[in-house]
């Protein structure tokens, strides 16, 4: 078992791909950096997720896997894992491409505003969620909330900013607390409210 630290790189995109991972705690993001020099989040690893699937085909790993939280994951060596072993990965990996198209796809799409408040919906039902005195809130910067709805982290910064003087998140560093769940729903579906 291996641990990273939020923010620490678990494998770059060029690396060559020997070991596959199973997360067991935290949350880890899929990233890919754009031509422009943005990055993208292509995906959100959940504890049993499987990932770094390319060491299934010995190639180098497609994009960088980063720890959103503290992580711990267990790596395997693909060539040691018997047939029953591999058809749980499959099985595994075949979920989470549902989730993301289930799930993750909508975030590229519609208004900012809903895109922002689907992820951070999401985020509340991920290992990147807790409670304290203040109530729940995700754990995310701006940049990573950009990464994760196609946007900027100013663009990002100026929407949070107006859900925060609408009474539905207050913010402390790297902290969104999620005030009122029914408004941030709605926001998330696009439905505006009557002035």
């Amino acid at each position: 078992m291996k641990k990273f630290g939020r923010k620490e790189t678990i494998y770059l995109r060029g690396e060559s791909a020997h070991t596959l991972y199973r997360l067991e705690e935290g949350l880890v993001r899929i990233v890919e950096l754009l031509p422009d020099g943005r990055l993208i989040t292509l995906r959100h690893v959940l504890p049993g997720d499987y990932f770094g699937e390319e060491a299934l085909e010995g190639k180098r790993y497609r994009y960088t896997a980063e720890a959103m939280t503290e992580v711990a994951v267990q790596g395997f060596d693909p060539r040691a894992m018997n047939h029953e072993a591999l058809h749980a990965v499959a099985r595994n990996l075949a979920r989470q491409m549902r989730r993301v198209h289930a799930y993750e796809a909508h975030l590229q799409t519609g208004e900012l505003r809903s895109r922002i408040a689907r992820y951070l919906l999401f985020l509340a039902d991920t290992p990147a969620s807790f409670r304290d005195e203040k109530g729940l809130y995700v754990t995310a910067s701006h940049e990573e909330i950009a990464d994760a709805t196609a946007s900027t982290r100013e663009s990002v910064s100026k929407i949070l900013s107006d859900l925060r003087q609408e009474g539905l998140i207050a913010t402390a560093y790297r902290k969104v607390y999620l005030l009122d769940l029914r408004a941030l729903e709605e926001a998330a579906e696009g439905v505006l409210e009557a002035a």
